[in-house]
């Protein structure tokens, strides 16, 4: 009876968990509303009318362009944006099935990471372009027992994971530096044909996607970033190794994405848990100087990029994770004996400290992946959905739709057309990220001022939707040629900034 239950554990499992992890996925996505950053994408590839647009669009994007080509060719058959969350939840399906298949990892190990925070929540019911590179990754790791016969399969898989997210490139060059140390070590030469081949298409690939990722000079990404101070710049990126292997939302909260809790808790003591958690590491892979100097080496690389870049959630932290999980991957082939580190510690008492720290962060991980879950299940992440659902049922749609600022663009994704633009004086729906001319007059006389020659061009009253509540009494006094009028509120979501106020614009 037990060798049958290994045997259709080790067989049937992966399509068993790959098939529960897709259903729950997929009833996640039916509850789940898009916000700005995966509106944003569908509607860069939904009204693009060529790849060659698509590359002009994206020119402000600091993205490489693969997950919007994926999205350009769904948009050919459907502007409903149901197609883009199906379609990266059988992405995230195909990434769970591979590591189920190919990780050299426990059962018990591989449940508790599939339904972690990252897998299950952050890169699966958030449709974004993070799923080709973790896919892309596993699959090279699937073959690293083989890295040396299949170099050129290896470096390819690694060069093309750098097309999904430029923080991919951090984990793939530190992958190739673990097998240059390697070679180095066992004093093997690096003018091998396949290893030549095999550097020179990771390199070519990768600076494709570098040419990419660089903005034009008037980008508006520089101006957020030089908002910080050094010291400021410096807590922030260096405490992201603890936040991404300690994700824990601030579930106290409905704006609990992109929180943690133990930040709001008390920010002094998360910096000394971050710096604490450093050494995290130095206990996972006592048994291997060079999986040892593979993971510092990702995790230094990753906080220099979030000390120039000050991206600040959690979806850019779990290259921390995916640094101690890719690292945990590769240690499982090497000899227990080779390279193993000096230390005062004896290995019983190490062995069984690792054990204990990987299984309570895969843990601590997956109740933060259920629990985000099943928030987004009954709670609205975006008020997006709701809002034109709204207008669908009060026959508000044939109406001239008027937004101020980049909350418009979830909008754009459910109307299924572009909505006019206060701050382009177009009709659009994607954000484009350059520097905006600056307002000379106060807030509420410019908005009046644009409504005022945006109604010159209809007959007919517009609908405002403003991501804020606007005081119609103040607005009123400054103006005798509109009249506002309220219609209708959402504003309970988990994303904060995605609240929407309704009003029937109208000349007098």
């Amino acid at each position: 009876m037990s060798s049958f239950f290994i045997l259709f554990s080790e067989k049937y499992a992966p399509y068993f968990l790959a098939f529960v992890f897709f259903v729950l996925s997929f009833i996640g996505i039916t509850h789940h509303e898009l916000w700005l950053d995966e509106s944003h994408h569908w509607l860069l590839a939904r009204d693009s009318i060529s790849i060659t647009d698509l590359i002009t669009n994206t020119k402000y994007e600091g993205h490489p362009i693969l997950w919007n080509i994926a999205l350009f060719y769904i948009t050919r058959f459907s502007a409903n944006p149901f197609w883009m969350q199906f379609l990266h939840i059988i992405l995230s399906t195909i990434v769970v099935f591979v590591f189920l298949k190919k990780a050299p990892f426990s059962q018990v190990f591989k449940i508790l990471f599939i339904f972690g925070y990252f897998i299950f929540f952050e890169y699966n019911i958030i449709s974004r372009n993070y799923g080709f590179g973790v896919l892309l990754i596993f699959c090279a790791l699937g073959i690293f027992q083989s890295r040396y016969e299949k170099f050129i399969l290896f470096a390819t898989l690694l060069a093309f994971a750098n097309h999904a997210h430029a923080i991919f490139i951090i984990l793939t060059c530190s992958l190739l530096g673990i097998i240059f140390l390697e070679m180095i070590q066992q004093k093997q030469t690096f003018l091998k044909r396949k290893f030549l081949i095999g550097i020179s298409i990771f390199t070519g690939i990768t600076l494709l996607s570098i040419i990419q990722i660089i903005p034009p000079s008037d980008t508006i990404f520089f101006e957020r970033v030089n908002e910080f101070s050094i010291v400021e710049k410096l807590s922030k990126s260096g405490i992201t190794f603890f936040k991404g292997i300690f994700l824990v939302p601030d579930f106290r909260i409905l704006h609990f994405w992109n929180t943690h809790f133990m930040v709001n808790l008390s920010k002094p003591l998360a910096m000394v848990l971050g710096v604490i958690s450093i050494s995290i590491p130095c206990f996972l892979f006592f048994k291997n100087k060079l999986v040892l100097v593979y993971v510092y080496l990702g995790i230094l690389g990753s906080i220099i990029f979030f000390f120039v870049t000050q991206l600040s959630a959690p979806r850019y932290f779990g290259i921390h994770f995916l640094f101690i999980i890719t690292g945990l991957w590769i240690d499982n082939y090497y000899p227990l004996n080779a390279n193993i580190l000096n230390t005062k510690f004896p290995l019983s008492l190490l062995k069984k400290i690792k054990q204990n720290l990987v299984y309570g962060i895969l843990i601590i991980q997956m109740i933060a992946g259920i629990t985000a879950f099943s928030f987004d299940i009954f709670l609205p992440f975006s008020n997006s959905k709701q809002t034109v659902a709204y207008l669908n049922a009060s026959n508000l749609t044939h109406k001239t739709i008027v937004v101020q600022g980049c909350g418009g663009t979830p909008l754009s994704s459910y109307l299924e057309k572009s909505i006019f633009f206060l701050d382009s004086n177009s009709y659009q729906s994607y954000c484009v990220w350059n520097r905006k001319v600056p307002l000379e007059q106060n807030p509420k006389a410019a908005l009046n001022d644009s409504l005022e020659r945006m109604l010159k061009s209809v007959d007919q009253s517009v609908i405002f939707i403003s991501t804020h509540f606007l005081n119609i009494e103040e607005y009123q006094t400054i103006t005798n040629s509109l009249e506002y009028k309220f219609l209708n509120s959402f504003d309970s979501s988990i994303v904060q900034q995605e609240s929407y106020y309704i009003y029937e614009i109208s000349k007098i």
